[in-house]
């Protein structure tokens, strides 16, 4: 699971990280001391799961987290119990009460995997509808080769077929959360099992040759390397 740290002290910060560290299957893609830096980098990389300060400088956690139209599974960390019962009430995963323990956490963290692993199998199926012209498709999220946009559509790069469909590529983005999918550049979403292989800042999928951004670059190698 892919998660990021909304938290401005420092101390805390290293003490997340180090416990991100030691849960197999989290990896910590950023630390941000605010919610505004949070939200530039979600604009552009899913998250799956954010451990999340209430106490923030300029926006509250809990204001954070009820902007976000389709919020990722979050752990409130904070020193004040009392916000306990509001984030629950967010369907927040958990509440950690700092300074908290490492059992503790992994606690916490286990319950986001179960979670996690729920929503995967009961939202995501892996045929999608979608519509091209006149026709409606059915297609499997397994055959996509990778996914383009193109201003305000996208286009879907099957073996055999390029559907072109209304849409944004952070939608798709949302549709195929929890698949073999990954980002490379600001305009190419990727079906990391059709990657042939990566040569510089290309990557190679069959006879596509796609752009491969450097910030995008540290988050795929370390997936074809799981």
């Amino acid at each position: 699971m892919n998660c990021i740290i909304i938290e401005d002290e420092p101390a805390a910060q290293s003490v997340l990280e180090h416990n991100i560290s030691m849960c197999p299957g989290l990896r910590c893609c950023g630390i941000f001391p605010n919610a505004f830096a949070a939200q530039e980098y979600l604009d552009n990389h899913p998250a799956d799961l954010i451990f999340l300060d209430i106490n923030l400088p300029e926006m509250s956690g809990v204001s954070f987290l009820r902007s976000l139209v389709h919020p990722p599974l979050v752990i409130f960390t904070t020193a004040y119990s009392e916000y306990a019962i509001e984030g629950f009430d967010l369907e927040i995963v958990d509440f950690l009460l700092k300074p908290f323990s490492f059992e503790r956490f992994s606690k916490a963290v286990n319950k986001a995997k179960e979670r996690f692993a729920s929503l995967g199998q009961a939202t995501l199926p892996n045929r999608l509808s979608v519509k091209s012209g006149s026709r409606i498709y059915q297609i499997s999220t397994d055959d996509i080769l990778f996914v383009e946009a193109c201003g305000d559509y996208v286009s879907i790069h099957l073996p055999d077929k390029k559907l072109v469909v209304h849409g944004t590529l952070k939608s798709w983005e949302e549709k195929l959360r929890g698949k073999t999918f990954l980002k490379v550049h600001r305009t190419n979403l990727v079906n990391l099992q059709k990657i042939s292989h990566v040569e510089g800042n290309i990557v190679h999928v069959g006879a596509h040759k796609l752009p491969l951004s450097e910030s995008y670059k540290p988050d795929l190698i370390a997936q074809m390397f799981k």
